[in-house]
């Protein structure tokens, strides 16, 4: 097992990696915690070894993107309830790109990608 931390916008982020061998390869699996509450999970197969910059970046990378598509459906949920909207055609999409511009979970989420290594 294996911890890797940072700190960003006053927020405490652990990733708790693990591996496992598998019929045909390994797996990595990791947990995102986020001040302490259990946030997300993934898991990545591979056959016989990885390229990554450092171990377990994948699937780390894998938890944050997951958050943020997360977040960005239920924003876009949100902004389609709030105005009436049952489909999001190209202007609608531009409306929603503006109304996601500022929001500060997703600027955290990105901001976390890039201390991993996206």
């Amino acid at each position: 097992m294996e911890i890797k931390k940072f700190d960003i916008d006053n927020k405490h982020i652990e990733f708790v990696n693990q591996s496992a061998d598998t019929r045909n390869g390994f797996k990595h699996m990791t947990t995102m915690f986020i001040n302490g509450c259990r946030c997300a999970e993934h898991t990545v197969h591979y056959l016989n070894r990885t390229w990554e910059c450092y171990r377990y970046q994948t699937c780390m990378r894998g938890c944050v993107r997951n958050e943020l598509e997360n977040r960005i459906e239920n924003l876009k949920s949100e902004f389609k309830i709030k105005n009436d909207y049952k489909i999001l055609n190209a202007k609608r999409r531009e409306e929603f790109e503006e109304y996601i511009k500022d929001d500060n979970e997703i600027k955290f989420y990105n901001k976390l990608l890039e201390k991993i290594g996206a």
